[in-house]
């Protein structure tokens, strides 16, 4: 796997860590996607809801269950796939295959349109905010969910720590732009203010990743770190030299009774479209 697209919009590899991505980063997305909704004020009954980049459903499902009709689209097949099946018992709630970055929906269409951690990865990042917001109906609530860290968060960041001591001379690709420049509370306010929404307050917000022990995460590691197109990369040797970087980075964040807690952060954008 080409190692240039570090993080970014590949509809392959998505598909390929589907199932890693439902069992190893979900169950941390889904708790900013939790309060994403709360700070968006919730969701009615029946409103029309977009989920944009909607993984294996960490904010669908939650809409779903709150009675919302939900929209999720996703590039990556597997992904949709993995989420049609869990939205079985929604009978008004879908999951499609689209871009982002091009959404194939009439203008004013939703309610509420959200984006938890996907637009900061697509190549055009800009140009997936406006379409977020031109689906929106005038005076509908837009929501964009970003990393305040550019490598991510959970085991990622500590995943990088090791591979610049391991590989000390390799080539490290950029994050996507959009996870650079959204890092920042005041720049996520100023691209949605841009993208045309009004009233827009931004939060941040933290939570930790976290898993019973380190051994149970090193035994987990080849299936965690998968989700990361340089980790896929690596032959088996590579991933040899990692192991014990790996660990003494994960120990730091060992509490006293062995479970492993790496504290994390977002940012939270909630907007109304102006028109």
């Amino acid at each position: 796997m080409s190692t240039d697209r570090l993080l970014t919009f590949d509809e392959a590899h998505w598909s390929a860590v589907a199932a890693n991505y439902e069992r190893y980063a979900e169950p941390h997305t889904a708790q900013f996607a939790r309060e994403a909704l709360s700070l968006a004020g919730g969701v009615r009954y029946g409103e029309r809801v977009l989920d944009v980049a909607a993984g294996t459903g960490a904010l669908s499902l939650q809409v779903a269950e709150a009675g919302g009709r939900v929209l999720a689209i996703d590039s990556s097949p597997a992904m949709v796939a993995r989420l049609r099946e869990r939205m079985q018992l929604f009978a008004r709630c879908e999951a499609r295959v689209m871009d982002g970055q091009a959404l194939e929906l009439e203008d004013a269409t939703f309610d509420a349109s959200f984006s938890v951690f996907g637009i900061i990865g697509f190549p055009d990042w800009q140009r997936g905010m406006s379409e977020l917001v031109r689906v929106t109906r005038s005076g509908g609530r837009v929501i964009v969910v970003t990393w305040e860290n550019p490598e991510g968060a959970g085991p990622m960041p500590l995943f990088m720590q090791a591979y610049r001591h391991a590989f000390p001379k390799a080539a490290i690709p950029s994050p996507p732009p959009g996870m650079s420049v959204l890092g920042s509370l005041e720049a996520l306010k100023i691209e949605m203010v841009k993208a045309g929404c009004g009233e827009v307050t931004v939060h941040a917000i933290n939570r930790d990743w976290s898993e019973p022990s380190v051994d149970r995460v090193m035994g987990d590691i080849d299936q965690i770190l998968a989700l990361h197109p340089l980790y896929a990369a690596l032959d088996d040797g590579g991933r040899a030299r990692l192991r014990e970087p790996l660990r003494a980075a994960f120990e730091t964040y060992t509490e006293p009774d062995g479970a492993l807690q790496i504290p994390g952060t977002a940012n939270v954008a909630v907007g109304h479209k102006l028109y």
